[in-house]
């Protein structure tokens, strides 16, 4: 069927219905809200109408009017009850309240069953066009129109033809908003990524059926995850029950080759930085005492594409001396929108490789002293929980302060 015929010529060829359900009273209308077309049969939202293309006719037109909402809302357009091997051009039409339509979803195919979905501001006027390419025997079929509230900002997603489809390892979230919602995303990822790790969180009776890029299907549940094949695009669907209406979920896909750079170690404690560090007698080292705040950026496998929110980074701090290595402590921490983790990592006393107690005179004249007892090349460690084994990680040295001791000059005297 010509599109342009479809989208802007559609009133003149407007035939008539042979079964419309009932006559409904043209929905009311706010100044906002185009006038209702002549000629389009109106249609309310909720009920089933058993409508038909009649004989010779090519083209069905419905209208209705989404009410006024304090949120955003998720139109559904369900059609039923074409015969098979018959072709039916069937499209979802927003239409302003200049007067200008704008084709917001459409289906050209010979399922007996269709859905079609936008989001729908408040008070607006839809029209519903069913074609097909020549005329013939009458052609019966059933649709409805319904409402969701609550939608994510990914809807409309719940038919094949408008999966919502994303790029690159993410958190995803969104709800189930009504009893039959189903979300549908096709995730791809870099070409040198080949592998990546899914996870599901979810309330009971939501399940995500997972067909990776080897075609290989899987189930996932709340609180499950497994590794999928990503050298090609990820495709998944989300679907719940009666019992999971508004359900919210989370998808996160990450990974596993995610390395963490550690871009901080410091100290807010009241320390000298006298401390003259491993390979230097001049003062002013990096100095940490009992808590660091630590930071870490965390970057996918090809070590340039910062990771996005919910990868969990593992800092450790070590002691290191010619004997050996000391741990400290070790914490976790969540990257943000910025891949970037942040917490304070509780040093603690040293545990090796101390050396000192050394003296440290200050720059007054006579100086004052500092005995310091340090060791010079502790080391925090950071690495991305559930990452590959070759995975790298990230460190960055400092130098832990065990014990500092003031010693003020004493007084010159002649």
């Amino acid at each position: 069927m010509n599109r342009t015929l479809f989208y802007s010529a559609f009133v003149a060829a407007l035939l008539p219905l042979t079964a419309y359900a009932r006559e409904a009273a043209p929905p009311e209308t706010t100044p906002a809200t185009a006038p209702a077309l002549p000629g389009c049969a109106p249609m309310e939202i909720g009920p089933v109408y058993d409508a038909s293309l009649s004989v010779g006719s090519t083209l069905g037109c419905f209208q209705f009017v989404t009410p006024e909402t304090p949120a955003a809302t998720k139109v559904d357009v369900n059609l039923a009850g074409f015969r098979a091997g018959e072709l039916h051009d069937v499209s979802l039409v927003r239409v302003d309240s200049d007067g200008s339509t704008h084709a917001a979803a459409t289906d050209a195919s010979m399922d007996a069953y269709r859905v079609l979905q936008s989001i729908s501001n408040s008070s607006t006027r839809w029209l519903l066009l069913v074609g097909r390419p020549k005329g013939g025997d009458a052609s019966p079929f059933q649709m409805q129109v319904t409402l969701s509230t609550g939608v994510d900002r990914h809807e409309p997603n719940d038919a094949f033809t408008t999966t919502t489809k994303l790029e690159g390892n993410q958190r995803i979230e969104g709800n189930l908003d009504n009893a039959g919602d189903v979300d549908n995303f096709l995730i791809s990822f870099r070409p040198d990524q080949k592998t990546a790790n899914l996870e599901l969180e979810a309330p009971a009776g939501v399940v995500g059926i997972v067909v990776d890029g080897a075609k290989k299907t899987g189930e996932l549940r709340g609180g499950s995850a497994y590794r999928v094949d990503s050298s090609r695009p990820v495709f998944v669907q989300v679907k719940g029950d009666a019992s999971t209406v508004g359900a919210r979920y989370t998808i996160a896909l990450r990974d596993p080759g995610a390395a963490a750079v550690v871009t901080m170690v410091r100290s807010k404690e009241n320390i000298s930085h006298l401390a003259p560090g491993l390979d230097s007698t001049v003062p002013g080292g990096a100095n940490v005492a009992r808590v660091a705040d630590v930071e870490a950026k965390v970057f996918e496998g090809d070590r340039a594409t910062p990771v996005g929110a919910g990868y969990v980074v593992r800092f450790k701090g070590y002691d290191v001396g010619t004997n050996g290595h000391w741990l400290l402590t070790e914490v976790t921490a969540v990257t943000d929108e910025q891949g970037v983790a942040r917490t304070a990592l509780k040093i603690g006393p040293c545990r090796g490789g101390a050396i000192g107690p050394i003296t440290v005179p200050t720059r007054g004249n006579p100086p004052d002293f500092w005995d310091i007892e340090y060791n010079p090349s502790g080391v925090v460690i950071a690495t991305v929980d559930g990452g590959a084994p070759s995975a790298k990680h990230g460190e960055l040295p400092f130098e832990h302060i065990c014990k500092e001791t003031f010693r003020m000059h004493r007084p010159w005297k002649p």
